[in-house]
């Protein structure tokens, strides 16, 4: 447990360091080209290697959170077995097309390991690697929570909260109401 949280807590400042590094590379060189008349050349292929990385890594620790879309309202309504097959069908589906974004990746990657970018040199298969070590890591959470589902140890996440109903509107008599049609 104690691994766990430290792994996700180094992905989380590894985001927060590509983050801040892009945002000083990008600003910076903002600044050099509009104030000096020059620029950091590398800084534009590095900048979006990073966001690339940045996007795989957020898309990863939203999912550990259960963060992506879903119809709750659907599900909360159904009863236990058929959120129990709904729930197995989402995570099946969902280790399916990771296992496709995990062989996509891997083909471009090897594709792209010979071919550098033109000014930092980098291996573009680089950028690759980010689907894949997302993939890697969204089908560990599929299978985890497969196997919590099948088992019996799926612990139901607390429903949504619905939205608070609006205030009633002000009553406005017929001469200062907007949207009223006048009487023919």
């Amino acid at each position: 447990m104690v691994l766990r949280r430290w792994l996700l807590a180094s992905v989380e400042n590894l985001l927060v360091a590509g983050f801040a590094v892009m945002i000083a590379m990008v600003f910076g060189n903002v600044v050099l080209r509009y104030g000096f008349g020059s620029g950091i050349t590398i800084s534009e292929e590095v900048s979006r290697m990073i966001f690339v990385w940045l996007t795989f890594g957020g898309a990863f620790l939203v999912a550990r959170e259960n963060g992506h879309l879903g119809v709750q309202a659907l599900v909360n309504k159904m009863p236990p077995l058929g959120r129990l097959v709904s729930r197995v069908t989402v995570e099946l589906a969902s280790l399916f097309c990771m296992g496709l974004l995990i062989t996509g990746c891997w083909a471009q990657a090897g594709l792209n390991m010979a071919n550098p970018a033109p000014v930092s040199g980098i291996p573009l298969g680089v950028t690759y690697l980010a689907g894949i070590a997302c993939g890697l890591g969204i089908a560990g959470l599929n299978l985890q929570r497969l196997f919590l589902l099948l088992t019996g140890r799926w612990v139901e996440p607390e429903p949504d909260l619905p939205l608070p109903a609006p205030p009633p509107a002000p009553n406005l008599g017929p001469a200062q109401n907007p949207d009223r049609r006048p009487d023919l």
